[in-house]
């Protein structure tokens, strides 16, 4: 949640979605030179989605305007929650908790001023346009909190969870900490210790809360947190998800990840990336192609920094919000709300991805599918239009695959139709462009 570096991930997607009956989906190399070829075969079933989200600070949070005071009216709150839950489909939530909540061991608890009481509201409103899972996290441990003394962080989660439910919404997850190697760095054993002893305080004051572990900002520093806690039977089973960043560290540290999630029957969870670089439309693709990467590397939710933010910080959000001198003026969403919403409108929680083959190449191809559908993501990330066929097999599909379509000119654009003949269909994608391909099965 600090104001993180670029990295520069490429792969191309390519949303291809289409097809499916009953079982296969395969797209082969077209015979025809030029043309892309890929199998999406629907028997190769891999992780179940969670869904798509992201983090959030309140409505009248200074941070978000920049100024002594924020306003939003009433009016605009629905346009802003209409456009996150109900027309991008996010369900995901991670409520970003202030620092200054208890200011030294044992001292009075702030709810108000740090926006817990807000934030409890927040839940009850968005759920309200479709927000499914909620979970608070503390942006920074609070100074006091040592690395010997997990008991005094656990007071504090519980007296914060407490809080919460108090307000009308129990958690049904909580992160102890985001990023913990950039709040105090504690050794892998206090999330260990905070996890046992959190769970146990839990279960005893009859909460079902699991916790989101470790949120921190790299692949490398949560598998090695994740690994102190998830060795222990006893501390692994307050665990409800296994969540990492992507600030620093490779694509090649994600499948260890997922490697340990799937050991121990875990969702793996992406819950925070954003990029200065990210200015325009092309800029942004980038974005596209790395939830590409993060879903074929077996993760189960995506979460973007910010779903509604000022201006002034307009790469880091999905929906860029106008004020002068804190009073709202306007909003408008930003590429990565277009971009993002070629996933997140199609493949639902409960949807699993299925194998494409090739996932990369001159476009990047994942697939999923749901109750009675089937969708092919395809992204094409190139400065040229390409050639692509779509072979099916193990089932058919009911009439026509649906291409819906973003590009820097138009976004989630619906084109015509297209027929599927003998199990296949060919088609050729824009230049920077994603294509979401939905039929019915």
């Amino acid at each position: 949640m600090r104001r993180p570096r670029a990295t520069t991930t490429v792969i191309g997607l390519v949303a291809i979605a289409a097809i499916a009956s009953s079982i296969g989906v395969s797209v082969a190399l077209a015979a025809r030179t030029g043309a892309t070829t890929v199998t999406v075969n629907l028997k190769a079933t891999r992780q179940a989605i969670q869904g798509f989200g992201t983090s959030q600070r309140v409505w009248d949070e200074p941070h978000i305007s920049k100024a002594a005071t924020t306003s939003i009216p009433a009016n605009a709150q629905t346009e802003i929650l209409t456009a996150l839950y109900r027309r991008l489909g996010l369900t995901i939530v991670r409520n970003s908790l202030n620092s200054g909540i208890e200011n030294s061991k044992g001292a009075p608890f702030n709810f108000s001023a740090t926006f817990v009481d807000a934030q409890a509201d927040f839940v009850k409103q968005a759920k309200r346009y479709g927000l499914r899972t909620f979970f608070p996290s503390p942006v920074y441990l609070e100074d006091w909190m040592q690395a010997d003394d997990p008991s005094g962080y656990v007071d504090y989660a519980m007296a914060v969870l407490r809080r919460f439910k108090q307000d009308g919404v129990e958690p049904p997850l909580y992160s102890p900490i985001n990023e913990p190697a950039v709040s105090h760095d504690f050794p892998a054993q206090w999330m260990h210790d905070v996890v046992l002893q959190l769970g146990q305080r839990l279960r005893a004051a009859g909460f079902k809360t699991k916790l989101v572990i470790p949120d921190d900002e790299n692949p490398e520093d949560a598998y090695r947190r994740a690994l102190a806690v998830l060795q222990d039977p006893a501390a692994r089973k307050y665990v409800g998800a296994i969540a990492f960043h992507i600030y620093s560290g490779s694509p090649d540290d994600w499948p260890k990840l997922e490697a340990l999630a799937s050991k121990y029957g875990l969702p793996l969870w992406m819950t925070e990336y954003q990029s200065d670089s990210y200015t325009d439309w092309a800029s942004s693709l980038d974005w596209a192609q790395k939830m590409h990467q993060l879903l074929v590397d077996g993760v189960g939710a995506i979460d973007y920094l910010w779903g509604f933010f000022g201006s002034w910080v307009s790469t880091d959000t999905m929906v860029s919000i106008h004020f002068d001198n804190g009073q709202f003026v306007s909003w408008s969403p930003t590429p990565i709300y277009w971009i993002t919403g070629q996933y997140s409108r199609y493949v639902r929680p409960g949807f699993r991805r299925v194998d494409a083959t090739p996932a990369t190449g001159s476009v990047l191809t994942t697939a999923y599918i749901g109750p009675k559908r089937a969708i092919v993501i395809v992204t094409n990330p190139s400065g040229s239009s390409q050639s692509i066929r779509v072979r099916i097999t193990g089932g058919k599909v009911k009439g026509v695959v649906r291409p819906v379509q973003s590009t820097a000119s138009e976004h989630w654009l619906s084109v015509r139709p297209i027929a599927v003949r003998s199990g296949s269909f060919s088609t050729t994608v824009p230049a920077e462009s994603m294509t979401t391909f939905v039929a019915t099965r």
